[in-house]
């Protein structure tokens, strides 16, 4: 200030009344108290955390990392030996044959029970 403007700065104007000395040189992010940057951080947090929640209620989604009861867990994954692996693809064979020969007798394939949701026609 005074090598620019040939003035002597005694206060600082339009600051806050507790940050209106000359003490602090403010760069960019670098030389603002600690104390005051803590707050600023705080503040942002609480924030963001009340306009989540608010989301999270308008929209019926819960919160990232809240207990979600109301969902099923997800099956573990069982290895199966081939044997198992074997077995269970002849009995899924032989269903698949039942159904067919069903269909072809004349019964209505709506009738004719799978294993396989995705296979019932309806």
């Amino acid at each position: 200030m005074s090598q620019v403007h040939k003035e002597t700065l005694t206060q600082i104007e339009n600051s806050l009344p507790n940050r209106a000395g000359l003490e602090y040189e403010v760069f960019g992010m670098e030389g603002i108290p600690e104390d005051v940057a803590e707050a600023h951080n705080e503040r942002v947090k609480q924030e963001f955390f009340a306009q989540q929640g608010y989301h999270s209620a308008s929209t019926g989604n819960p919160m990232p990392g809240s207990d979600n009861s109301q969902h099923e867990a997800k099956k573990p994954k069982v290895k199966e030996t081939p044997e198992e692996l074997k077995k269970r693809l002849a009995e899924h064979r032989a269903a698949r044959a039942a159904q067919k020969a069903a269909a072809a007798a004349g019964d209505s394939p709506a009738s004719a029970v799978s294993c396989f949701p995705h296979d019932r026609r309806e």
